[in-house]
């Protein structure tokens, strides 16, 4: 799992008397800050633990194998160990999860490294790779789930321990599904909950901290949004002309491109275009400084406007109209033609 290591330094920085939350470097291009998973992916990555791929990916959602969660477990818990050579990458490792018990004799002489792993037999290597030291003794003598007898009888004290210890948990009807498939971020997040509180520590200040990433990143929005309005509203009065682009005079798409680069933000000139490029929405959740797309000439949205509230939207209409306002719902016109609504903060 060669690859780029992930940045984990926060920082606070000051705006004004504002304090402005950083959130740590996300040089995995497929994990955001606030995917359930980031906290536990970057936690193992300051340890050095886990790696993405050379296109700077981590691929969460990907199965995980059997070597690979074995090298993760042994990497969290143990000295780094150097990879094979003349054999397959991962055979140190395995060799090590066979002293430590974390598999059985001989099994990594003749395990299918790039089998995916089934969360009963990621439960034995976790436990195996922690040893007993450190391990609380689960104070009932069984973990009960409606399907436990599907749990390889080899594997239920494994399970059992692992489910105790908070590493693993049920599924809400009661059942283990011993035999589903892990994914990296699913790996991601039993490593660390088997690391102890120290990790988890980590974990939380990397949540708490996404949280007032969010909370900032909201607010900046919304005065986005109240500054798009702003700037629409002085445009009243502008008369429409085909192709415009200025305040010299707008068609409807020319309108709302010039708006946004008032605030930085590029869209393609055209409404079909723009519809294409942005993120859709339900009319039922449109805010203001959203987007609405109407059917006018020919199919498909070729027609934009900016939705201001109260059902209203602003736009350049028509020939020998000017900006102005309108109902999104205007059965005489608008309302039939509604297209669909997209959203761009």
């Amino acid at each position: 799992m060669a690859g780029v290591i992930l940045g984990v330094t926060l920082s606070v920085l000051t705006s004004g008397g504002l304090q402005v939350w950083a959130m740590p470097e996300m040089t995995f291009s497929d994990i955001k800050p606030t995917d359930w998973h980031a906290g536990y992916v970057m936690t193992l990555s300051s340890m050095d633990v886990v790696r993405g791929y050379s296109d700077s990916t981590f691929k969460p959602n990907e199965i995980i194998s059997k070597a690979e969660f074995i090298v993760l477990a042994v990497k969290a818990r143990h000295d780094d160990i150097m990879p094979a050579s003349g054999e397959h990458w991962a055979m140190n490792y395995m060799r090590k999860a066979e002293a430590l018990g974390a598999i059985g004799p001989g099994e990594a002489a003749v395990m299918k490294m790039n089998a995916s792993i089934t969360r009963e037999e990621a439960a034995r290597i976790l436990v195996g790779t922690a040893g007993e030291e450190g391990l609380e003794q689960p104070a009932d003598p069984l973990t009960v789930f409606s399907d436990m007898e599907d749990v390889k009888e080899a594997n239920r004290p494994y399970v059992h321990q692992a489910v105790a210890q908070g590493w693993l948990s049920g599924y809400p009807g009661g059942e283990f599904r011993p035999a589903n498939e892990v994914t990296r971020a699913e790996a991601s997040v039993m490593l660390t909950k088997s690391l102890g509180d120290g990790a988890m520590s980590r974990v939380e200040e990397m949540k708490a901290a996404a949280a007032r990433y969010m909370e900032t990143q909201e607010a900046e929005a919304e005065k986005l949004r109240e500054s798009i309005l702003e700037t629409a509203l002085e445009l009243q009065g502008i008369p429409y002309r085909r192709g415009g682009s200025t305040p010299a005079g707008f068609d409807c798409s020319g309108f709302v491109t010039y708006v946004l680069e008032q605030h930085g933000i590029s869209l393609p000139r055209s409404s079909a275009a723009m519809y294409r490029a942005t993120e859709r929405i339900s009319m039922d959740e449109l805010e203001p400084g959203d987007l609405v797309f109407f059917q006018g000439y020919q199919s498909g949205p070729s027609h934009v406007g900016i939705y201001v509230g109260n059902n209203e939207f602003i736009h350049a209409p028509s020939s020998g109209r000017t900006v102005s306002f309108d109902q999104v719902d205007d059965p005489s016109y608008w309302g039939p033609r509604q297209y669909g609504a997209a959203r761009i903060l």
